[in-house]
């Protein structure tokens, strides 16, 4: 009933599953133009066998399955739904986001969610939407959540397994490996050593706007702990879903509006990181890339190509590989690149300014695990000939042996301040990379 199919690009995965919901999922990987020439497609024949033959489904970013904007609207539309088919034991919104520890996030704009909180609602409303559905697919089930709650992801699995559905789960080589890097995986002997930097994070307040409940419409915001620091890079950040990781990582880049203090300070630079974002497709804001590679924020740095040549000349060498042409040579459009090259362009454009640092958002997404272990080690090295040290941030065990340094995030319980708004803070704390003398990775 279970059938898991591992594969070695994310192209081949994202083909893969995009047929398997009989082709309604428009591929954006592919630029704005297949975008668009693949949504004109949708026939009413590929509409009808959706109907005919329902599938419930995650994709490689589980917010292009959900259509509403909080929380209470995804669960509460599956649930009426599931109502039609069987009443009596239909769970509410309200019931279903409790099993899937999602009570707090009930109300919550979904674009404030993180990663795997969203993965979470995905999984609450596939559990939902199982009375009527004949099937279960999700794309790189293994990508987005912690150890701690993977036990959402097999209680989902059991339940379509109990109903006597089959599920298939389309993964990519290696990406639900638990296993550190090795010795002669990580080759940290190239990277040229580690690159010392610090941090200060002083009286930071992030606004997250209000609840959508109209019942409860208080302002909610985040307080990051101070913190004040040197560092060694590689740094990673560690912390279960939704603590708060990627949140002090967009303070660090400047991404999020806050009051207080947040940046990286280094001999030579001072000021904001810059951040590659978990799911680069949307980053890319639907650009080609010849005109990313075209961005330019210092006349006087190096140009992005030549850095993204360097990235994967040293990627392919990680790889103990030769440099061979990485566009589909089957594709009929030559200006087609695959994921890992845009990343590479993506990390070349943001390094090529010479940020303070370079912080990378579960680099692995998207990329096998041999794949994700050559590019980050790869980047790295890049950077580290730059000066610029590198931030990972990562729920896998995966960067223990490359961290010189590591900070673990943890969020409180949510509180009520004297305005009755609803706050929680991000508490930080700087540990010794030996997973050894710390607590398991989450």
């Amino acid at each position: 009933m279970i059938s898991t199919k591992y594969f070695q690009t994310y192209e081949e995965r994202e083909e893969a599953f995009r047929e398997s919901v009989f082709a309604l999922i428009p591929r954006k990987y592919l630029g704005p133009r297949v975008f668009w020439k693949d949504f004109s497609r949708i026939s009413i024949e590929q509409l009808l066998k959706s109907i005919d033959q329902p599938v419930a489904y995650i994709s490689s970013n589980p917010r292009d399955c959900l259509a509403f904007g909080t929380c209470w609207q995804v669960l509460t539309a599956a649930s009426i739904c599931a109502q039609k088919v069987d009443k009596d034991i239909t769970p509410s919104a309200e019931q279903i986001a409790q099993d899937f520890n999602l009570h707090e996030n009930l109300y919550q704009p979904i674009r404030t969610l993180s990663g795997g909180e969203t993965v979470k609602l995905a999984l609450a409303k596939s559990f939902i939407s199982a009375k009527f559905r004949r099937r279960l697919t999700i794309a790189s089930p293994f990508s987005w959540l912690s150890r701690d709650n993977t036990i959402y992801f097999k209680n989902l699995v059991q339940h379509y397994v109990d109903l006597g559905l089959p599920v298939a789960l389309l993964a990519l080589e290696g990406e639900d490996s638990r296993e550190q890097i090795g010795v002669l995986e990580n080759s940290e002997k190239h990277f040229g050593g580690p690159v010392d930097f610090a941090i200060a994070l002083k009286k930071v307040r992030i606004s997250l706007g209000s609840s959508l409940n109209p019942m409860i419409a208080q302002e909610t915001y985040a307080r990051v702990e101070s913190l004040e620091t040197d560092l060694l890079s590689p740094c990673l950040i560690i912390g279960d879903n939704g603590q708060g990781k990627s949140l002090v990582a967009k303070v660090l880049a400047g991404a999020v509006p806050f009051e207080g203090v947040g940046k990286i300070l280094r001999k030579s630079k001072s000021g904001p990181a810059r951040l590659l974002f978990q799911d680069v497709i949307n980053q890319t804001l639907l650009r080609s890339f010849d005109a990313i590679a075209a961005t330019r924020y210092r006349a006087d740095a190096a140009t992005p190509m030549v850095l993204y040549q360097k990235i994967l000349e040293a990627y392919f060498s990680y790889l103990n590989t030769s440099l061979v042409k990485l566009t589909k040579s089957d594709s009929a459009d030559t200006s087609f690149r695959t994921l890992l090259e845009i990343k590479a362009i993506l990390v070349a454009v943001r390094i090529c300014g010479q940020p303070s640092a370079l912080i990378l958002d579960e680099p692995d997404w998207g990329l096998t695990r041999a794949s994700a272990i050559a590019f980050v080690s790869a980047i790295i090295t890049v950077a580290h000939a730059l000066g610029i040290p590198v931030f990972l941030i990562s729920h896998k065990p995966w960067w223990y042996p490359i961290a010189k340094s590591t900070i673990s995030v943890k969020k409180t319980p949510r509180m009520v301040d004297r305005e009755k708004n609803l706050f929680f803070q991000i508490e930080l704390s700087c540990r010794p990379p030996n997973p050894d003398k710390q607590e398991r990775i989450r």
